[in-house]
Parts: structure tokens; C-alpha cells; sequence
């Protein structure tokens, strides 16, 4: 259903969508709500970690014999605190173990947070993007800016849903743990995603399909899960907006490999009810943002999504970045930033 919140010439760039998305997602999601790094540990069976105590599942040591590269996380909760856990304070306060001669950056801290955040939600952000599309009028347009400068306008209606399978190159281990009564006694889960067995995928294709040669389509694939499997968009974006044939042949490749038929479907439909209803409250935690921003709200910072930023390119003078954030932004603000006067 049309919102009268939107004018009916709004037009809503996805670039800006999928960073906010993902900022309401990482603010509302409760698997790591309250859960910050302790230890990253690559390739190696050694945790410094309660050693003894946290042991990595079979598929570890399997996905070595194979030749996979595999990237565990430990995570450590702390229930009692009141806030959530956000980027600024994801890295513990007491620091972050980590193999010899392995320095955390802050690109490395960004891939962990969004792994951790995306993990396991690569449908259920479709389906926020999807509901948005349709809370949409009729008359808006989306418009997808790459970061090779290819730009393409079309209706909210002209989306596509595509599912396929993709084995990652390196497979994710996260734990997380909890001291309950003291460091002797901890409760603790693990989650893991890509070990040796292909895992399912999805992604939305943007825009009317005019051929069926993949050189000649003009469409443009947005992919809002791809840190899941360590993966980024080709102007390291947290996601992937890239023309069909680059997203397959120049971004997904880097990360995984495709695996059975590319499956194209109409809409996305999240069950059970509690995962719906988590999708939905998403989507309209995300609607508020855009109405607002429709409304001349602009302050968002345009790389990762936060809002409330009020440093402004010094260029263009209207893209907004978090200062932290700028220099991970250039790399795609570049390829679009028209200098005030030009």
C-alpha cells in the first residue's frame, strides 16, 4: 500500500537504502545485541579464549582438510548491561586476542561487526527492502548509482527477487559466551555459516530486463548480506550495488563460489510468524527513517547509515559522512560528487 508520507515524485536512491537498512538492522537485531569481540583467530586451531573450554565444532578441522579458509569470532556477552553494543564499542575494553603480527584496523573491526550482524539475515533484509518498495506511490522511482558510474531509474515495481546456492571461500565460526557465576561457570552458543556445503543466497535485481544476454542487461543486482561471507561491494561498501554481470563475474566471485541454478522469484515471504513479525518491525523501522528523510531530514551518514551526522562533504556540500567514515566513503562518493558551482 502507497504511504502519503512519500511525495509522489520521490525518488529513492538504493545506495542510501542499503546503508540504512543495515544501520536499523545492526540497532534492532538481538542474536549480538549485547555481545562484544574478545579474540579474531584465522586458520589456526588455537583459542586464547578459555582454552580447554570453547571447542570448535568437527567442521573446523574438516574445512582445513579441504582446503577451505576458515575465520572464527569470540564474542562475550554481557546481558545485564542496558544498552546495546554498537560499532563504536563492539572491540571489548579490555582488548581484542589476536594470532601473532595480526593488527585489528578498523577496516578489520568493520568486517567483524557486519559478519556478526549479518549472519543469517541475508533474507530477511530483502525482505525489509522489498516491503519499502512497496510502501512506495506508484509514481517514485529508485535510482541505483555504481561505483563504475553506471546509473539506472526505474518503478518500485520493477524488482526481482533471485535465489541461488554459493559456497564461501573462507567459512565464519562465532561464539559467544556468557560468565554466569564468576569465569568458572559460562553459558555459551555458536553459530557457524559456509563450512564445506553450499548455503542459500539471495539478492534483488533492479530494473526492467531488456535482454537476455548478461553483457547487455542493464539491470542492477543489490546484495545487503555479502559481509556474512566477508564479502564487500566493489567501493568496499558493507553491501554490493553493482550491474549484473560485474556482481557476477567481478564481485561474488571474490568471496564465493556459485553453486546450482539462479532461481528468479516474485516476492520474499519470512516464516514463522515471530521472523515475520521481526522483518516487519524492521521495515517500518526503516520507513520511519525514509519518510523522514523525504521530508528534507538528510542527516545520515551516507557510508554507514547512522543517523544524526552533520559533517557535509567539503565538495559537494550535500552528501553526509560520520568523520570515521570518510575516507572508507571516497572511494564511491567520488565517482558521484559534483563540486558546488560545477
Amino acid at each position: 500500500m502507497s504511504s502519503p508520507d512519500f511525495p509522489a515524485d520521490f525518488v529513492l536512491d538504493l545506495h542510501d537504502l542499503a546503508a540504512i537498512i543495515l544501520d536499523c538492522h545492526a540497532r534492532s537485531e538481538e542474536r549480538f545485541a549485547k555481545s562484544q569481540l574478545v579474540e579474531v583467530i584465522a586458520d589456526s586451531d588455537d583459542m586464547q579464549t578459555l582454552p580447554g573450554r570453547i571447542a570448535f565444532l568437527p567442521e573446523w578441522s574438516a574445512a582445513e582438510k579441504q582446503g577451505q579458509k576458515r575465520l572464527a569470532y569470540v564474542l562475550r556477552r554481557d546481558s545485564k548491561q542496558k544498552l546495546r553494543v554498537t560499532f563504536e564499542n563492539f572491540a571489548h575494553r579490555d582488548g581484542v586476542k589476536l594470532q601473532q603480527g595480526v593488527e585489528l584496523t578498523r577496516r578489520a573491526l568493520e568486517s567483524a561487526y557486519w559478519r556478526c550482524k549479518t549472519y543469517d539475515s541475508g533474507f530477511m533484509l530483502a525482505y525489509v527492502a522489498q516491503r519499502v518498495f512497496e510502501s512506495l506511490p506508484p509514481t517514485a522511482r529508485l535510482r541505483a548509482r555504481t561505483s563504475s558510474g553506471y546509473e539506472l531509474i526505474c518503478s518500485p515495481t520493477d524488482v526481482m527477487v533471485m535465489e541461488m546456492q554459493v559456497l564461501p571461500h573462507q567459512a565464519c565460526y562465532i561464539v559467544t559466551y556468557e560468565e554466569v557465576l564468576g569465569p568458572q561457570m559460562i553459558e555459551w552458543e555458536r553459530h557457524q555459516s559456509g563450512f564445506l556445503q553450499p548455503m542459500p543466497w539471495v539478492y534483488l535485481f533492479v530494473g526492467n530486463p531488456v535482454s537476455t544476454d548478461a553483457e547487455d542487461d542493464t539491470r542492477v543486482a543489490l546484495d545487503l548480506a555479502l559481509m556474512q561471507i566477508g564479502g564487500r561491494g566493489r567501493a568496499n561498501e558493507p553491501f554490493a550495488l553493482e550491474r549484473g554481470v560485474d556482481y557476477h563475474e567481478k564481485v561474488l566471485p571474490r568471496f564465493a563460489q556459485e553453486s546450482g541454478d539462479l532461481v528468479a522469484s516474485g516476492k520474499i515471504a519470512l516464516s514463522p510468524a515471530h521472523i515475520r513479525k521481526q522483518g516487519d518491525d524492521l521495515a517500518e523501522m526503516v520507513l520511519s527513517r525514509l519518510k523522514k528523510m523525504a521530508n528534507g531530514d538528510v542527516y545520515f551518514c551516507g557510508y554507514c547509515g547512522k543517523n544524526g551526522v552533520e559533517t557535509r562533504c567539503s565538495q559537494c556540500k550535500q552528501a553526509r559522512f560520520c568523520k570515521e567514515c570518510n575516507a572508507l566513503a571516497w572511494k564511491y562518493h567520488k565517482v558521484w560528487c559534483k563540486p558546488t558551482g560545477i
